[in-house]
């Protein structure tokens, strides 16, 4: 069973600082570090290292950031390069654990039309006005269960622009704060679609689906870097729906990955298959009790 993206592969320079300055102001660098990124790239790292099959179908540029994303990436990739620089995120992360990103799209902002054979395919956007249009191509020739995390830029479009790829897709994953966005409701979206996933952070994850609605909620932690935490519930979920189990499983193996990644700095900061399996095991045991 193969599990791929069609995503952008991206570069993250974090920046740990104490704080956000005013406008004119500055802040303090305390420190800093370099990390793979992309949302796409790090589900599919992350569900590598527990194990799946998972590729990333992307664009690299001639450098040494391209080097470096192939090198620290479990997943296989298949890419073009199509610019002389990788794509580049600058990461400010304060005190709270709260993250702002500074964009450098490079070679993301030229999205490639790969059409991955697989058995289920997450579809994030590229930094690209040609994003949407490309991915809609995708998704429409795809036969795959197909995954859209829209995230900002495609549901900044509003919700009669994204419906022409909810009618394409299987599941869709939003914040609650995109959700908001959307301006609709619930049900509008399960019309469209089989699965419906709202994360919320420190207040836990639902599913809707035609069926029901599941809620589970958040692990305690103490957030430090909140970047790749999206990325790494929705590998977590995806881990355990993959292999068939119940949805409030799914949710409660999601928010267990996205409190383990807050809790440490970096994207890709993921548990191991060992402690992933055996926190699985015990939600299973105890849904069993």
């Amino acid at each position: 069973m193969m599990i791929a993206t069609h995503a952008p592969a991206l570069v993250d320079y974090i920046y740990m600082i104490d704080r956000y300055p005013e406008k004119g102001g500055h802040a303090l660098v305390k420190s800093t570090s370099k990390s793979p990124g992309g949302a796409g790239a790090n589900v599919m790292h992350n569900l590598a290292k527990l194990g799946v099959d998972a590729a990333i179908f992307t664009t690299l540029g001639e450098d040494e950031d391209a080097e470096f994303f192939i090198k620290n990436t479990f997943a296989k990739i298949f890419y073009e390069v199509t610019d002389k620089k990788t794509g580049k995120v600058h990461v400010f992360v304060d005190s709270s654990g709260e993250r702002t990103f500074f964009v450098e799209p490079n070679a993301a902002a030229k999205p490639v039309v790969f059409i991955p054979k697989c058995d289920y395919l997450y579809i994030d956007p590229f930094p690209s006005e040609k994003s949407f249009e490309v991915q809609l191509k995708v998704l429409e020739e795809s036969r795959s269960f197909k995954i859209l995390n829209p995230g900002f830029l495609y549901v900044s479009y509003g919700f009669e622009k994204l419906k022409k790829m909810l009618k394409l897709v299987d599941m869709i994953i939003l914040s609650r704060e995109e959700f908001k966005m959307l301006g609709v409701d619930k049900k509008d979206i399960l019309d469209l679609v089989n699965y419906l996933i709202i994360t919320e952070g420190s207040k836990g994850s639902m599913c809707f689906t035609k069926e029901g609605e599941f809620f589970a909620e958040a692990y305690k932690t103490k957030a430090i870097d909140t970047t790749g935490a999206g990325d790494a519930f929705a590998a977590g979920f995806l881990y355990a729906f993959m292999n068939s189990l119940p949805i409030e499983t799914c949710l409660k193996l999601g928010n267990f990955c996205g409190a383990y990644k807050v809790a440490r700095i970096g994207a890709r900061n993921f548990p191991e298959k060992k402690v992933v399996d055996e926190v699985l095991a015990t939600i299973l045991n105890g849904r069993s009790e």
